[in-house]
């Protein structure tokens, strides 16, 4: 739709306007640090959409210190010692002595790799997504209920800006790194989405349901918020 070039505290970022016809609001979404992405919804223009966009300017600009304060204190290689996020823990990876195989360990993971001097990262994150590969489908037909319905379809992914989505088709998509967030809150995720089953948006009514079948969805989403930054863009779990 457009895009712009803006100067802001860190330096030069771009801001894109997207047209969205199924999208019933507008809403700004920080893709990185350098980017930032304005949704406009069906009936919506770019003067309005400029407009709101300068309204959450502060909102922004924080977001993106918060992201590069961030990403120069990760660590981007996984190698032995490292700690990472799994099920929930801050996991040490630690080698794994005896067999043939040279292989590493995180938490309750074995881990067979090419070689200790290299970044563990690809192979680690390649088993944990197999194990959410493997869990959260079977997750997801646990927790729906006659109250959220059961999605038609499921699929684990490897998004990089969100932890789930449910298409209007009754597709739940989750994301493979679940698998590092303590289990309430990976639960949350999953309820979170069965309720756009019932309710594709993010109404009262909306919300209502995820308080009911979700109590703590509150104290859920914090954790999240807190932790995102770090799991999503593909850092190391911060300390």
């Amino acid at each position: 739709m457009a895009e712009r070039s803006v100067v802001g505290r860190g330096g030069v970022f771009m801001v894109r306007f997207v047209g969205n016809l199924r999208a019933k609001r507008y809403i700004l979404r920080v893709l990185d640090r350098q980017t930032v992405r304005v949704t406009v919804p069906r009936g919506g223009n770019l003067d309005k959409a400029s407009a709101f966009w300068e309204n959450n300017r502060s909102w922004v600009e924080d977001r993106m210190d918060l992201l590069r304060r961030s990403s120069s204190r990760l660590q981007t290689e996984w190698r032995l010692g490292v700690e990472v996020w799994y099920r929930g823990r801050k996991e040490r990876i630690v080698p794994k002595i005896g067999g043939a195989k040279v292989a590493v360990g995180i938490g309750d993971l074995s881990i067979a790799i090419r070689s200790l001097s290299q970044d563990l990262r690809p192979e680690i994150e390649a088993e944990m997504r197999a194990v959410a590969g493997r869990e959260l489908p079977i997750l997801v037909n646990r927790l729906a209920t006659k109250k959220t319905g059961l999605p038609r379809r499921i699929t684990v992914r490897n998004q990089r800006t969100r932890w789930g989505s449910c298409s209007c088709r009754g597709t739940i998509s989750l994301n493979w790194r679940l698998i590092q967030t303590p289990a309430e809150v990976c639960e949350y995720v999953i309820l979170h989405e069965l309720c756009h089953l019932r309710h594709m948006n993010h109404s009262p009514q909306f919300w209502a349901l995820v308080g009911e079948v979700c109590p703590e969805h509150r104290k859920h989403e914090a954790w999240l918020k807190t932790h995102n930054i770090a799991l999503l863009s593909g850092f190391s779990p911060e300390c």
